[in-house]
This record gives C-alpha cells, structure tokens and sequence, in this order.
C-alpha cells in the first residue's frame, strides 16, 4: 500500500520560510545600502549572512523531507 500524501508545508514550516525570506530581504536591503555608502567589507559581509540564511533554510527543509 502506497503511503498517503501529506503535505510538505505544514503551518510552522510556512512560518519559518516567511521569517527565513523577510530576513533575507532585510539583508539585501541593507547590503544595498553598504554598496551606495561604498563600504565593501560589510557588503561582503552582509552577502556572506544571506547565503548563511538560505542555507538554514535550506536544511530546514531537508530535515522536513526525511521525517516524513
């Protein structure tokens, strides 16, 4: 018998991508506003804390797909 099909978003990990993006976003935002000041060790830095973000994510919801 085949297992039935649950969905992969449950209400917490939609919660966690929401918070997860909106934190990305605020990054960007301010990595934007480091490159128009010209201070280049914080742009690196702050690139360097969104790839840090998405990764996260990203074994969030790997962890998701194995437990079900």
């Amino acid at each position: 018998m085949e297992k039935p099909q649950e969905p992969l978003f449950s209400s917490q990990a939609i919660i966690f991508l929401i918070a997860g993006f909106a934190i990305s976003a605020f990054l960007f935002y301010e990595m934007m506003k480091f490159a128009e000041a010209g201070n280049l060790i914080l742009v690196i830095l702050t690139s360097i804390s969104i790839s840090m973000v998405a990764v996260v994510i990203l074994k969030y919801i790997k962890h998701l797909q194995k437990k079900l």
